[in-house]
């Protein structure tokens, strides 16, 4: 039985690479379908994040996509860098109740501003169901990208989940951005 257990717990870490995971008591299994931001680069490019828009510090709201199979109680959100092996534990938040969006099927939503001004502070993810709207923009000086690593709480076991490896699951920052358009996009 140990031996099972450990099997399992190793293939949840493998499949947690690749944008899916199982809990290791099999209440569940999920994967991230997409990480969306409030800024995109031209009309049909990549989400991306601002550091600045127009000259002004920015906030970016991120929209992460997930589908599960089972319970989920909560759900543990962080954002990691792709350039380094350090993770900031401030951008880490864990949400339950209506933190998160149930799409129905078994899809969800969670919805989130990562502000960089508090990215030194605690807690500089801010839960927010209410989402704005996509901005198209131009931008320059991209430092690097992040993704968003995801802990699943079944109510008796968790795994995670991470967008790291998936398609639409890295999202380029950008130092300077300027806004080109609004659109009627929600994030």
């Amino acid at each position: 039985m140990k031996k099972l257990l450990l099997g399992l717990v190793g293939l949840s870490a493998a499949l947690a690479s690749c944008g899916t995971g199982v809990a290791p008591d099999g209440s569940g299994d999920g994967r991230v379908t997409q990480v969306r931001t409030e800024y995109r680069l031209g009309a049909s490019g990549p989400f991306i994040s601002c550091d600045n828009l127009n000259n002004a510090v920015a906030t970016t709201q991120v929209s992460v996509y997930f589908s599960v199979n089972g319970n989920v109680q909560s759900v543990g959100v962080g954002l990691r860098g792709n350039t380094t092996s350090q993770y900031d534990n401030n951008y880490n938040a864990t949400v339950s109740g209506n933190g998160f969006t149930n799409l129905g099927s078994g899809s969800y939503r969670l919805t989130f501003n990562a502000n960089p001004v508090n990215g030194l502070l605690p807690q500089a993810i801010v839960v927010n169901p209410v989402r704005g709207k996509v901005k198209i923009v131009n931008a320059t000086e991209n430092p690097g990208s992040f993704h968003a690593d995801l802990t699943v709480n079944t109510g008796t076991s968790s795994y995670d989940l991470s967008s790291r490896l998936i398609s639409q699951g890295n999202v380029l920052t950008y130092v300077n951005c300027t806004l080109v358009s609004t659109t009627n996009e929600d994030v």
